[in-house]
């Protein structure tokens, strides 16, 4: 339990970014009805989040307009959002049946799924899957944003990190917690954590890591080199003037 509660109260993460789920069983899509409708986005749930789904679309909401124009992008549809009931019910609808608790939301395609914050689980609460949603629709946001490039373009640690970023998921627990990481041992380098597994990165503590990368780079060079390195993630050196390789030990020093 505690481990579980430095998982919750320090890191406030949501994981899994973008998953390629090749087909859905158990829990699965035909078991979710519309429930709801808002400008931007149409809601699946079972009856008995139907409660819920007010809250999640105006959060969802309140984001879309300021994420959306900050990657300068237009979305001309309607995003589904499927909230499923429990934290086994999501894991059968990925096919990760045995994926830890702490695994609550996926962006798929244009569908962002996620555990209903009226059943979180272990790890997560009910505030922390309202800040999931957000960042599930901020990984579907740059997917746009990124274009042809695709999203295996994208560093690991830049997606996950700015996901946190908009999300309002880095905080000064986060900071405390990666500080005192680093009293220990150097961090991961961008390289590792760009090459690492979903389940790897999350290991190594790479969604707390990453939240600081964005964060150094915002506060350091501003949001505006931080969206064109986004989508132009080739381009590391001429946005920031340096290398790569000198961010990185900026980086640890901040």
């Amino acid at each position: 339990m505690k481990i579980r509660l430095v998982v919750l109260n320090l890191l406030s993460i949501v994981i899994l970014v973008c998953l390629t789920i090749s087909k859905l069983v158990g829990q699965n899509i035909d078991s979710l009805n519309l429930a709801k409708e808002s400008q931007h986005f149409n809601f699946y749930s079972t009856n008995g989040d139907i409660k819920v789904l007010d809250s999640l679309a105006i959060t969802l909401e309140n984001n879309y307009a300021r994420i959306t124009n900050r990657l300068g992008i237009k979305i001309y549809k309607k995003i589904n959002v499927k909230v499923f009931p429990s934290v086994k019910a999501y894991h059968v609808a990925i096919n990760q049946p045995d994926a830890p608790d702490w695994v609550v939301g996926a962006c798929n395609g244009d569908d962002l799924m996620m555990v209903s914050p009226l059943n979180p689980g272990t790890v997560h609460t009910y505030e922390s899957l309202m800040q999931v949603i957000v960042h599930e629709f901020v990984h579907l946001a740059v997917y746009y944003a990124v274009g042809d490039k695709g999203m295996a373009a994208l560093p690991k640690w830049l997606g996950e990190g700015y996901a946190q970023y908009e999300s309002g998921q880095i905080n000064d627990r986060t900071r405390k917690y990666v500080k005192s990481i680093l009293l220990g041992k150097a961090p991961p380098t961008w390289t590792e954590l760009d090459k690492a597994s979903d389940l790897e990165f999350g290991k190594m503590n790479g969604y707390a890591f990453s939240a600081t990368i964005v964060e150094f780079l915002v506060v350091t060079y501003g949001i505006d080199k931080l969206v064109l390195l986004i989508k132009e993630p080739e381009n590391f050196e001429n946005i920031y003037g340096l290398s790569e390789n000198t961010l990185e030990k900026q980086w640890i020093q901040y």
